[in-house]
């Protein structure tokens, strides 16, 4: 069953909130949501895989374990970061000139891609779940009867 664009704007306005009970199934596997605290004052999405956050699947993209789920990558977020600092680029072409850095260090600018399982908010969370053909919502406040008194 897909989701609806109401029923996509009910999960995204109940993932803002403090509180957060979704499920999702997807190829399978049961994506729980949870809202939880990064820091003090910081709270993140965690998308857990049937209940699931394994720190060995936090790495770079090319190196994922053997072990984890195919659709990783469709589900977690894939950050980027430089491989060098833009103040080594500096003082390495600086030194080196841009020829023969690019010769020396030829991943000088490149960067590294890696999976993280935290969305920063739900409108991001619910922009890359769109995506995914096959997702079906199983548990949130949006799918129960309204009360009738």
């Amino acid at each position: 069953m897909a989701i609806s664009k109401a029923q996509w704007q009910q999960v995204e306005d109940e993932l803002a909130g403090s509180w957060v009970n979704v499920a999702f199934r997807y190829q399978g596997v049961e994506l729980s949501i949870r809202r939880e605290r990064r820091s003090e004052s910081t709270t993140v999405l965690s998308v857990y895989l049937d209940g699931v956050i394994k720190g060995a699947w936090m790495c770079q993209v090319k190196d994922l374990p053997v072990d984890a789920p195919t659709i990783l990558p469709k589900v977690w977020v894939i950050k980027s970061m430089a491989r060098y600092k833009r103040k080594s680029i500096v003082d390495i072409e600086k030194i080196w000139g841009k020829r023969r850095a690019k010769k020396e260090y030829p991943d000088l600018h490149s960067r590294i891609e890696y999976l993280v399982p935290y969305f920063s908010k739900a409108s991001v969370l619910c922009r890359q779940f769109k995506k995914l053909e096959g997702l079906e919502l199983t548990k949130a406040q949006c799918l129960r009867e309204p009360v009738v008194s």
